[in-house]
């Protein structure tokens, strides 16, 4: 049987009735976002209990969760943005499993300070591309460490955008705690 599945962030209710209401038109799988109306799982208030919670929630709904959906500009050129951004990509590997999910998903980012979707003409210099990959080995070895895996998500307008670039950051990377989302 195909899996049909679509991410979770289209239903913008509290945790249960976005289950039902994805279950009811037929879907058998979800790419989690991490918002409900009734449950905080903003920066630093992830947990054991609240992933369970979820989990279970979809599971009870028979929805599997294929993934959890950490898309940021892990590159940001303002240092501090891109830590924030980077540390709650971690917080959200540390506790994939809870979740029900090894994959935690994402983009890797663009030097544009004001999109995280538009291009840069930095994005194809070797400091953006050593950004990335730094980034990635750091996901790929903190994923590794908590029985999770990083899926890069390639974006035209991101550093990595091309099968080249994809090609050259696993090669550079080689981590099996990394792998591709396509």
């Amino acid at each position: 049987m195909i899996q049909v599945g679509i991410f979770s962030a289209y239903f913008p209710y509290d945790l249960e009735q976005t289950a039902s209401k994805i279950r009811a038109l037929g879907f058998n799988t979800v790419q989690l976002d991490l918002h409900f109306k009734d449950l905080d799982l903003s920066d630093g208030q992830l947990t054991a209990e609240k992933g369970k919670r979820v989990r279970d929630t979809f599971r009870d709904h028979d929805l599997p969760i294929s993934g959890i959906s950490a898309y940021t500009n892990m590159i940001h050129p303002d240092p501090d943005v891109r830590r924030s951004n980077v540390e709650r990509v971690k917080e959200i590997l540390r506790h994939a499993r809870d979740f029900g999910s090894p994959y935690v998903i994402s983009e890797t980012g663009t030097m544009n300070p004001d999109s995280e979707w538009d291009s840069h003409p930095d994005n194809r210099s070797e400091r953006a591309y050593d950004l990335a990959r730094e980034t990635l080995a750091d996901f790929a070895q903190t994923a590794w460490d908590h029985g999770a895996t990083f899926l890069m998500e390639t974006y035209v307008n991101n550093v990595i955008g091309s099968v080249r670039e994809a090609a050259r950051a696993f090669n550079d990377v080689n981590h099996p705690g990394l792998e591709l989302l396509m």
